[in-house]
């Protein structure tokens, strides 16, 4: 008996030890050269193909939609929603076409440890120009944004448990998202700062407005922690 008190001690300890670690890990990454987070001029790229709806069925069955068609217009109207509110938070925004980072390559930037994340990234000595032919000096790139219901970001980016296989739900608490993105220094071809957001939103009554209230909330997000991580 008393071992078996020892071990259930040691395990419920572990467990204990292991969820306290997942709040400390470090999900942003800044240059010791980032001292400034853009104001009011910024490029961004990557948002026409960023998103990715999960739980389709959950979301058409909820929007009204059918299911061969939501994940097209989920994810369109989930671009378009931030492109607008990001134009609405910068004066001078320029969005940069979908053939921008065509030619990238795909890179992996590390957070922490175990955490790591995914996305194009310009050549080194490859500067990024607008439809002008003007070199912004920096470009937001968004590389992923991951939409469903109560999602953790661990689940996707923290290599140790990302390929654990996640428990079948029916109901959701919360609408969320989790996105990736990069702030591009594209006069020294360097990433500036790297993060990695996970937005939890509850929801009772799912509707198109909500997720467009989840969207402004990314872009809130992102916001905030540019500045936070400017040093």
């Amino acid at each position: 008996m008393g071992s078996f008190v020892k071990v259930l001690t040691w395990l419920i300890v572990s467990a204990l030890l292991i969820s306290g670690c997942a709040d400390s890990y470090q999900w942003s990454k800044s240059h010791p050269d980032y001292h400034k987070a853009p104001y009011g001029d910024l490029a961004v790229a990557g948002v026409q193909d960023a998103f990715v709806l999960t739980r389709s069925a959950w979301f058409a069955k909820r929007l009204q939609v059918s299911t061969d068609s939501i994940q097209i217009l989920g994810t369109q109207f989930c671009a378009q929603a931030m492109i607008k509110e990001m134009k609405g938070a910068y004066s001078n925004l320029i969005v940069l076409s979908e053939n921008a980072l065509a030619d990238a390559p795909e890179e992996s930037q590390k957070l922490d440890d175990r955490i790591f994340m995914k996305g194009k990234l310009p050549e080194q000595g490859v500067v990024v120009k607008d439809s002008a032919g003007n070199i912004p000096p920096q470009i937001l790139l968004i590389h992923e944004v991951i939409v469903g219901t109560d999602l953790n970001r661990e689940s996707f980016f923290d290599y140790a448990v990302m390929h654990n296989e996640s428990p079948e739900r029916t109901a959701a608490k919360n609408i969320s998202a989790v996105v990736s993105y990069t702030l591009w220094d594209n006069e020294k071809q360097r990433p500036l700062f790297s993060a990695v957001d996970e937005i939890q939103r509850p929801v009772t009554v799912m509707t198109w407005e909500e997720l467009d209230a989840l969207v402004r909330q990314i872009v809130s997000e992102i916001r905030k922690n540019l500045y936070m991580g400017a040093k």
